[in-house]
């Protein structure tokens, strides 16, 4: 087994499918356990994880026995128990000897009112609280500077997160406000629309102020929390299209050592069909299906040309009959073509082609490549598209070769007790490109051996730009 010493925690190699799932990682024992994927994220070692823990305990003596529990259970079952004792008291003896670790915390108290459970809310680098919905990360990602949609954007977004709470006239102030916003200052909306799309979004606004925005303060009015939940998702569905339409020409210039690879330079949103192995139904919750379809939406403004590898991908009808390779409830693995070949093949060139890291940090004008934040010094750094959504898709790599990643890719089943927010291992070291925004209750089933019938892509073709016939990798 290897392990390593970080200033605050300790890592440790164990069998992925001995770690203990959600319920062993329950928030009231007060402390983080997160995982760092080495799988077919690192493909030629599917069966290992890393697991950092950090104690934040109130009480060392009860907390650090129910830590033992869980650290017991999540052993291999072959070891003895001298080898698990073993294991256990050196992690821990590390853990508290480590220079960076506050032995203060485990004298403080631990609740939802301390700075250091505020801290955990919020994502790395920034004062921002972490966003878990998939479409509010792909609209808070689009490259756009007009306030006033993004004011009407950011207020809508507290309503669900108000309705928890059920604090029924902060609702109605945040309704109000983005009504007015929306019906007072609809020029200043429209002038960052370009001329070509100006008429489709002014009927979009017309739309929203006219129908929805009523239909919205309606059930408002009437407390019924799933309608308000599902009219406030269909406005937010309008505000992020009129938002998509501002963006008037791609950002940034993509290194021209990338221009042998397709490039996304917009977005793109691709179905999937998927199918049981064996003639099989999905079984979500006691209801069968026959298949499940999937809607993935393709970042090409934040991972062009990882994005644009996929697309490119699903368009020739690669991942048509993948099979899935891994799926052990952190993540759903597939890419992986039968043969001797790991990835997929360049017809042109007769190789496998790969693919840069690509990582795009918030506040920086572009995205890095070729290099994770971690070696470039920002490990800390939040990412524009986060690990923070269930159904997050990633292209998978070789461990320790940041450009290895070819056609493998997977979906993190994100957890937020197995991967609290703003703590995981994942951000700034594998190439997020897009997230599911439909039927991501079909990944709760998604197991090795069941397949991708087909893949489609149904929206933004038109954004994928493929390499000139000259252009070759070095």
């Amino acid at each position: 087994m290897k392990s390593y010493l970080s200033s605050s925690s300790v890592c440790c190699w164990v069998p992925c499918h001995h770690l203990p799932r959600s319920s062993g990682f329950h928030t009231s024992l007060f402390w983080r356990a997160n995982y760092m994927l080495r799988a077919n994220m690192n493909v030629r070692k599917p069966h290992r994880f890393v697991i950092r823990v950090e104690c934040i305990a109130s009480n060392l003596h009860s907390k650090m026995r129910r830590l033992l529990t869980v650290m017991d259970r999540s052993l291999d079952r072959g070891w003895n128990r001298h080898q698990k004792a073993a294991v256990i008291w050196i992690t821990i003896s590390c853990l508290i000897l480590s220079p960076g670790f506050q032995f203060d915390i485990l004298q403080g108290t631990f609740n939802d009112n301390s700075a250091l459970a505020a801290k955990n809310r919020f994502a790395p680098g920034t004062n921002e609280p972490v966003v878990k919905d998939p479409e509010v990360i792909l609209r808070n990602a689009l490259p756009i500077e007009n306030k006033t949609i993004r004011k009407v954007q950011h207020t809508l977004e507290l309503i669900p997160k108000d309705i928890r709470t059920r604090s029924w006239s902060k609702i109605e102030q945040e309704f109000k406000q983005a009504k007015s916003l929306l019906e007072k200052q609809k020029d200043d909306i429209l002038v960052s629309v370009p001329e070509s799309k100006r008429t489709k979004a002014q009927a979009i606004l017309d739309d929203l102020i006219s129908n929805k925005m009523p239909s919205l303060k309606q059930v408002i009015s009437e407390k019924d929390s799933e309608r308000i939940i599902a009219t406030n998702t269909d406005v937010l569905r309008d505000i992020g299209v009129l938002e998509e339409d501002m963006v008037k020409q791609f950002p940034y210039e993509i290194p021209s050592e990338y221009d042998y690879l397709p490039q996304l330079k917009g977005r793109a949103v691709v179905e999937l069909t998927i199918k049981k192995a064996n003639n099989q139904k999905f079984d979500l919750d006691g209801q069968l299906f026959e298949q499940g379809h999937l809607t993935l939406v393709i970042d090409g403004y934040s991972a062009p040309v990882t994005g644009g590898c996929f697309v490119d991908l699903v368009n020739r009808g690669f991942y048509d009959g993948m099979k899935v390779i891994r799926s052990d409830g952190f993540v759903i693995q597939t890419g992986d073509p039968e043969g001797p070949d790991d990835g997929y093949v360049d017809p042109r060139t007769k190789k496998k082609r790969l693919v840069p890291l690509e990582v795009f940090a918030k506040g920086d004008e572009a995205p890095t490549y070729g290099i994770t934040l971690e070696d470039d010094g920002r490990g800390a750094a939040a990412t524009v598209l986060p690990f923070t959504s269930y159904g997050t898709l990633a292209m998978a790599r070789e461990e320790f070769d940041a450009n290895s990643a070819s056609s493998q890719f997977f979906w993190l089943l994100f957890d937020p007790e197995l991967t609290p927010a703003g703590r995981n291992l994942l951000d700034g070291r594998y190439a997020v490109f897009g997230y599911t925004v439909g039927g991501q209750e079909y990944l709760q089933d998604f197991k090795v051996g069941d397949y991708i019938q087909q893949a489609k892509v149904i929206k933004g073709l038109e954004n994928l730009k493929q390499p000139s016939d000259t252009s070759t990798a070095e």
